[in-house]
Formats: structure tokens, C-alpha cells, sequence
């Protein structure tokens, strides 16, 4: 990896360069301290065996000369202790800058793991709705945990490569100072070494991406099955799954134990190699090169010190190729989400809807569908009003209210919202104008008041007392053990599901929306549960000047619509009220007459007298 590609990197992942370049100077600081202090034990040895005269050894070395200049300037008397404490003194200051190194480092190492996560989930959550529908969960949420620990790992393994490489060169230059020819004899058996344990650092590379793609294929495989535990204890298949689920985790565990094995046999050549350089120093050094007890001291140091650097060097080679996998996959999933990302429309800010919304030949069509979800869609939705969108399934009705927060953009026609075009709008100001509640309501493992406040920011409490008892929700939020700060459970198990469509009713009303819209809000809820909503959706006709748009399968609830649009195969087959479109039979009639559905159309046609 070169330089620039190194700190590209780093840019991304969100690590500054300032920070990269801190700890590469920590590293030569605490390399410099301890080298000296190593570096002491020649004039120590020289020392003992001079018999501590000072006068001789400056004559015969300018080492000491210099030691003599340093320990005279700060008034000190050379003695072995003062040698002895000087190079402890150096020794525990590089010590200390290592310590400071590795704290450092491990601090900005999990700042940057933070930061990825933090970065990833807000760039997923400003894709497009087609890239998410695309994904698979399990593996986003491995990305963004898993290997976006490892991909940081990386970083960090070449900073510590290029901290011990310094650190090497370093002891091998004061060997070299000490006898070069020894130092020379050395560079065979680090080359060894280096040629010993390439293929299983190459083979490191190809592990790593397996260990890749075992994490994503858990990761999918686990959210998948603990979404669907419900259906997996009715369907009987828990023994099925678990079996699974072990070769899946077994597939993992070999694929860790192959890289562990990996680095300890890096670890186990460089050690072999390391007991042969030193037998081979303490042999050559006393009959071939006749080095003084000093150089042999001071050189034996040195590689004592050289050698677990170089299997240190070797071991995070080994690592960094096998989190390269792990980067590669993190950087793949930033520039799938780059490409995602939703542009931004206009500029101009959404504040009330007074006329309404109209579709002028609105067109769309799914990429890869054969046929257009939308058909030259003209309509208009009147504000201030109930609007109810049905049909056969797969009409496109769902496609349509996608299109109005541009959760999808028409492929051809235009969106006018009071006359103005869509485009013109701010996304996140035409966003906030319409409030959204889905066929199976999101409910947070919070409490009743933290649902219904969530996505209405600063609501106070009696904005959201105000809201539940607009959606028919207050009587039995107050009826639960702590009332409103009782928690719902996760997916609000704790509540039935007209309760839990009441609920989340009120989530959409605090936030003062003036559009509502409401997808198939009664399709899974018993014949009372139906009748409370729909009472509810009276109320806010009643009492709120909201622009209601309902998408409905159960056409007893939309009878009380103020407009009821049909649609079928992409196109907008009919409109008129709930009368009008018996009177003319077609589809309306035959499946209002299947279901079975009657309605006090009396009550339904009067917005002033509440369902109860």
C-alpha cells in the first residue's frame, strides 16, 4: 500500500492524518530513548573493564568523549551507578513513550470503529429506498460491526508495521556500529525468515476473505431467523435450523482457527531463526571476529531486542493481509452507498397543503420489471379531505404514496402539491409534512410515550396525551401497570393489535403533519378493532384540517372516505364516494359484496357524530 493510498484510506475511515503521523512519532521517540538506553551498555562494559578510569577510555573512544562532555555539563561524576541509572533512565523513558503509544493508539483505534458505525448507518439511511430493498440485512449489519472492527484493525496493523520496521532498522543500525560484519551476516537470516513465512502470509490473504464472507453469511443468517422465531416454533423446524446454524458457525470457527494457526507459524519460524542468529553471533562473534566482551554484550542486546521485533514485523504482516478482506468489504459497501445516496430536490420549504396533491400522467416502472408499476397516473387529492386508494393487489397502490416523499421518483409525469412541482421542495422539509403509518406499525422495545413521541422532536407531554386521545389510543395507555411510561415490548407484543395501530396513529398525529397517509391500517385487525379506527379517522377528519390518505384492502373502513380511488394494473380505473361506486357496480361493488362488509353508511356520511 502506498503512502497516499495509506492516508486515502485513513480519510475514509475517518482516521486524520495528524493522528496516523502522532503515533508514527511516539514510535520513533520511544525508539530513540530505548536505543540509547541500550545503547549505555557499551560504556558500562568499557567502564568495568577499564577499572573505571575515565581518562583512558575518552582517550581511546569518541563515545566516551562525549559522555564525558554530557555527565561534566549537568555536574555530574561518571561511576557506574551514574551509568547504570542514566541508562535506566532512557530505558524507562522509551517504556513510558510505548505506553503512551499504546494507549493512544488503542484510544484512536476504537474512535475509529466508532466513527465508521456511525458514518455507515447515517450514509445507509440516506440511500434510496430501491438500494435497502436490495440488501440483505444480516450482511449490513456484519459490515457495520464486525468487519468495520477489522477493517480498522488494518489501519492499525500498518501503522504498527511501520513502527516496528523503524525499530528494526534502528537496532540494526547500532549492530552495524558495533561490527559490521556481524551486522552483515544477519541480513541472510531475516531475508530466511522473510522467504519462510511468504506463502503462508499469501495464503493469509485468501483466509482472510473467507473469514469474510463466513461473518456476512452468519450475520444473515441470524437476523433472518430471530426475525421469524415465531414462525420458525409454529413451523416446527427448530432442530432443522439449529443444525444450520451450527455448520454455519462451524464454517466460521475453522476459518478464525486457520488464521490463529497461520500467525503461530510465522511466529514459530521467525523464533527458529531468531536461537539460530543468536547461537550462531555467540560462536562467530568470539572465534571469527574476536569482538571484546563490550560488542558482544552491546550486539547481543541489540538482537535479543532485533529478533522478537522481526516476528512482531512478520506476525502483523501476516494479520494486516488477512483483515484485508474486511477493508475491502467496508469499502465496497461506502461506495455502494455513495452511488445510493438520495439527491437532494429543491429549495424551497414545505409548509401546508391549502388545494391539494395532483399526479399529472405519473409513470413508474421497477428496474428489471417487464411492466410499469404506474401507468399514466392522473388524479387529484383534494385537502383537508379522506381519500382512499383500493384495488386487486399489485394495482400499484402502495407504489403511488411511495412516490409522494420521493421515496421513489417518477419515472415520467410530475407531483404538485398546491400547483407547485414536487422538485421544488426540500426532501427532508417534504418529508416532514407527511406523516406515514404502516400496514404493521415499527414499535420500539420503548415506553407508550416514547412511540408515539418518536419522530415528532420536542414533543411535550400533553402534545402527547393530545395525540393518543385524537387516535383513540388514551383510555388504554392509561389502563397499562405505569400508564404512558409503560413499555410496549418489542414490535408492542404487549399490546393487541388494534392497540398497537392506535398507538402508532398517534406517533404519526403529534408531529402536526398535514398529510396522513395510512397503508392498509385495518387489514389485520378484528371486526371491533376495525370499528375503534375507523372511529378514530372520523375524529381527525373532524377535528384537524389533515389531508387523510388511506390505502385500504377492508373496504368498510374506507367507505367513510370522502373519495375513493380505484386502481388496478398501474392505472386509475374510477373514483367517486362510497354510494357513487355501488351504484355503479364494477370491481368496487363485487368485492364490497364479497367481504361483507356493511357500514351505517347514515353514520358514515355524517363527520360530525363519532363511532364509538
Amino acid at each position: 500500500m502506498s503512502p497516499r493510498a495509506f492516508f486515502d484510506t485513513c480519510r475514509q475511515l475517518g482516521l486524520a492524518r495528524s493522528t496516523a503521523l502522532a503515533i508514527l512519532c511516539l514510535d520513533l521517540v520511544s525508539v530513540l530513548f530505548e536505543g540509547i538506553g541500550i545503547g549505555m551498555i557499551l560504556p558500562i562494559l568499557d567502564y568495568l573493564e577499564g577499572s573505571g578510569d575515565v581518562g583512558a577510555l575518552a582517550g581511546q573512544s569518541t563515545i566516551w568523549r562525549f559522555l564525558v562532555a554530557v555527565f561534566d555539563g549537568l555536574g555530574i561524576e561518571i561511576s557506574l551507578p551514574s551509568l547504570l541509572l542514566a541508562s535506566l533512565l532512557f530505558l524507562c523513558a522509551g517504556i513510558g513513550f510505548v505506553y503512551g503509544r499504546t494507549v493512544y493508539a488503542g484510544a484512536a483505534r476504537f474512535g475509529v470503529i466508532r466513527e465508521v458505525r456511525e458514518r455507515a448507518f447515517r450514509r445507509y439511511l440516506d440511500t434510496r429506498l430501491s438500494y435497502s430493498e436490495g440488501d440483505e440485512l444480516g450482511q449490513a449489519v456484519n459490515d457495520f460491526t464486525t468487519e468495520a472492527e477489522r477493517a480498522s484493525s488494518c489501519v492499525f496493523q500498518v501503522l504498527t508495521l511501520i513502527g516496528g520496521t523503524i525499530l528494526i532498522l534502528s537496532y540494526f543500525g547500532l549492530a552495524l556500529a558495533v561490527s559490521p560484519p556481524m551486522a552483515l551476516a544477519i541480513l541472510p537470516i531475516v531475508a530466511l525468515a522473510a522467504l519462510g513465512v511468504r506463502g503462508m502470509i499469501r495464503k493469509s490473504r485468501d483466509v482472510g476473505e473467507q473469514v469474510t464472507e463466513a461473518n456476512q453469511a452468519l450475520g444473515s443468517f441470524l437476523v433472518e431467523r430471530l426475525k421469524s422465531h415465531r414462525f420458525i416454533r409454529l413451523s416446527g423446524t427448530e432442530v432443522a435450523e439449529s443444525g444450520t446454524m451450527k455448520q454455519i458457525a462451524r464454517r466460521q470457527y475453522g476459518r478464525y482457527v486457520h488464521v490463529l494457526a497461520l500467525g503461530a507459524r510465522v511466529a514459530a519460524v521467525v523464533e527458529i531463526l531468531g536461537a539460530v542468529a543468536i547461537l550462531g553471533f555467540l560462536y562467530f562473534g568470539f572465534i571469527v571476529f574476536e569482538l571484546s566482551l563490550g560488542e558482544i554484550g552491546l550486539f547481543l542486546a541489540a538482537i535479543l531486542r532485533l529478533m522478537p521485533r522481526v516476528r512482531e514485523v512478520m506476525g502483523t504482516r501476516q494479520a494486516l493481509v488477512s483483515f484485508v478482506g474486511s477493508l475491502a468489504a467496508l469499502q465496497r459497501r461506502f461506495d455502494q452507498m455513495a452511488r445510493a445516496r438520495e439527491s437532494e430536490s429543491g429549495v424551497r420549504p414545505f409548509k401546508a397543503l391549502h388545494a391539494g396533491i395532483e399526479f399529472q400522467t405519473v409513470s413508474f416502472a421497477y428496474g428489471g420489471a417487464n411492466t410499469a408499476a404506474l401507468n399514466g397516473i392522473d388524479l387529484t387529492i383534494p385537502s383537508g379531505r379522506i381519500t382512499a386508494l383500493v384495488g386487486p393487489s399489485g394495482a400499484g397502490k402502495s407504489t403511488l404514496i411511495d412516490l409522494l416523499p420521493l421515496l421513489r421518483e417518477p419515472s415520467a409525469g410530475q407531483i404538485f402539491f398546491d400547483g407547485t412541482p414536487q422538485s421544488e421542495f426540500e426532501l427532508k422539509s417534504l418529508r416532514a409534512a407527511i406523516a406515514y403509518a404502516p400496514q404493521t406499525p415499527q414499535v420500539f422495545n420503548a415506553s407508550a410515550a416514547a412511540h408515539i413521541a418518536y419522530g415528532g422532536a420536542g414533543a411535550a407531554r400533553r402534545d402527547i396525551e393530545a395525540a393518543a386521545r385524537l387516535a383513540g389510543a388514551h383510555e388504554f395507555i392509561e389502563a397499562l401497570p405505569e400508564g404512558y411510561d409503560s413499555p410496549v415490548g418489542e414490535d408492542g407484543v404487549r399490546l393487541s393489535g388494534g392497540q398497537r395501530q392506535r398507538l402508532d396513529l398517534a406517533r404519526t398525529l403529534v408531529r402536526g403533519a398535514p398529510i396522513l397517509v395510512l397503508d392498509e391500517p385495518t387489514s389485520n385487525l378484528d371486526a371491533d378493532a376495525e370499528a375503534a379506527f375507523r372511529a378514530a379517522l372520523e375524529r381527525i377528519r373532524r377535528e384537524t384540517d389533515m389531508t387523510i390518505i388511506v390505502v385500504g384492502h377492508r373496504l368498510s373502513t374506507v367507505a367513510i372516505a370522502d373519495q375513493i380511488v380505484i386502481m388496478e394494473a398501474g392505472c386509475v380505473s374510477d373514483t367517486g364516494s362510497h354510494a357513487e361506486l355501488l351504484a355503479r357496480g364494477g370491481w368496487y361493488a363485487s368485492a364490497f359484496a364479497k367481504q361483507q362488509g356493511p357500514v351505517d353508511m347514515n353514520a358514515a356520511s355524517d363527520p360530525g357524530e363519532d363511532v364509538k
